[in-house]
């Protein structure tokens, strides 16, 4: 499968940003994994993320800091 998944919100609204389509949220006892297409892409994306040398659009990774929380929340309130 090409996917990839983290657990981190910010990291992953970092890839969201970057018009990776988010594929689902995995629940995991008290958290989720979201899950991306596209693995290497992403997996790039993390490593540049991590070490600092990620560019982009602030408000963007703002607004899918938000949808990814909304989907978040919405989940656990189920």
């Amino acid at each position: 499968m090409d996917e990839w998944q983290t657990k981190d919100i910010f990291e992953a609204a970092w890839v969201y940003s970057q018009n990776i389509p988010l594929l689902r949220l995995d629940p995991d006892t008290r958290y989720f994994w979201f899950v991306f297409q596209n693995q290497h892409l992403c997996e790039q994306l993390s490593q540049d993320y991590w070490q600092q040398n990620a560019n982009g659009n602030i408000k963007q990774f703002v607004n899918s800091l938000k949808t990814l929380k909304d989907l978040v929340f919405s989940k656990n309130e189920g």
